[in-house]
This record gives structure tokens, sequence and C-alpha cells, in this order.
């Protein structure tokens, strides 16, 4: 069986596309140790490395009362989250190929170990919300809207496009009204197999083509949803 993880403020559009590519949808409950726009986040909550997801206590509890049948061993981790930066990025952390991208100075100790185990090269960054910063492509590209991250992807050999999606994004609070606060391209464009998808509508985020062009080089398939607002929901886990 195939699941994936996903904020339960996803539209039911989005959500039936997950389902039709073979996934069970698992939807993550709203965390009260987070502000409304990221407590129900698998980029905060989770991190899956290998055959391997660890999780924060609450959604470790859950997945298992779920009798998941999956081959993937799942851990709860030993630091406990609150809304503070930085008890809430333990594990943002950005898996691009064998390279893996965080401020390590946070990092969950289980991630580190994992990473240390599986030979995966720690590149250091001072953006703490790594994973919610990056859209992974494939295992040597990505996309971001951050100079800092671009220079220091580039510098590590990844292809990149940087592209401006100030004011684009947008980020949900849990009675699934817009928020304020701005989203990012991390949680809004996701790689599912040999598909990307991106929360909404790319043409709102993608005027020039830019976007389309780069993951068309990449032989990969765009599943957009014409007309929506582009919606930070975290990314997914998929496993």
């Amino acid at each position: 069986m195939k699941y994936i993880l996903v904020d339960n403020k996803i539209r039911d559009i989005e959500k039936e596309k997950l389902s039709e590519l073979g996934y069970e949808v698992i939807l993550l409950d709203s965390n009260n140790l987070m502000y409304d726009e990221i407590s129900s986040h698998s980029d905060i909550f989770t991190f899956k490395i290998e055959n391997n997801l660890i999780c924060e206590e609450v959604l470790f509890d859950k997945l298992k009362s779920l009798k998941l049948d999956c081959k993937n061993n799942i851990e709860k981790i030993d630091e406990h989250f609150s809304n503070k930066y930085p008890e809430d990025i333990y594990l943002n952390i950005c898996l691009i190929g064998k390279k893996a991208f965080h401020n390590f100075k946070y990092t969950s100790k289980k991630a580190i170990d994992l990473m240390d185990k599986y030979a995966y090269e720690k590149i250091n960054v001072k953006q703490g919300y790594t994973n919610c910063s990056i859209a992974v492509i494939d295992d040597n590209s990505a996309i971001v809207s951050d100079v800092s991250l671009e220079k220091v992807l580039k510098e590590n050999g990844i292809d990149v496009l940087r592209v401006d999606t100030k004011g684009k994004i947008k980020l949900l609070k849990n009675d699934k009204t817009i928020s304020d606060m701005e989203g990012f391209i991390g949680g809004s464009i996701v790689r599912v197999e040999n598909n990307i998808i991106v929360f909404g509508d790319i043409e709102k985020i993608d005027e020039d083509g830019k976007i389309k062009k780069f993951i068309s080089s990449k032989g990969l398939n765009l599943i957009t949803f014409p007309g929506l607002d582009v919606i930070d929901y975290g990314g997914v886990i998929a496993f």
C-alpha cells in the first residue's frame, strides 16, 4: 500500500488527484503546538529519508494507531516542538539526491544519525525553513525564490531555477480562509513519482513560463489546477 501525508486543509480536487495517483491520503490533524498556518504541515512534523520516517510525537502516535501496511520504519524524535523558532524546524530538512540542506545547529539528532548512516552530505545553510523554501524537482535540480539559497545550491552543483513568488503563494488558517502570511514555494510545488504537482494554478506563479519549461526539461509530468490560488500545504510525504 502507498500512503501520502498532507495538510488537512487541502482542497477536495487536489486530494482526489493524489488518490488517483494510487495513494491512500492521510490528512494531518492540526497540532496546537503551532500557529494555524503550519499546524498541519508535513514538512514541519515529519522527515523521510530512505525507508525511514521520523515524526513529532503526536503525529507518530497517530501513524502507529493506523497500523499502516508499509515498509517504512517510523520513529518519533526526542526534541519537543513549539511555535517559537527554532523549535519548529527540527525536521525541515531538504534532501536533493544525496545532499542534505539545513541549519544543522537545530536539526533533530535522529535525522542527523540517519543522514550519517546513509552517507548523505550535510550542507549547512542559515535558512532554518529549508524544506519549505526549496521545491525539489529531481536528484539534481530545484526551484527557489530565495537568492541566498540559490547561491548555496549552485555552489553544490544543483541546477537551480530562481523565480519571484512574492505575494503569489498563499497560506491558510485552520478555518481555510487565506492568511496574511506568505507561503513558501517548497510547500506548494512537490514531486510525487514522475509528477510535479503545483497546488493551484501554475499560471499564477509562472507568468513567463519559466517553471513549466524547467519541469519539462527534466522529463516530468506537470499536474496543476487551473483557476485555483496556489497554496502552501507544507508539501507532502509519500511513503
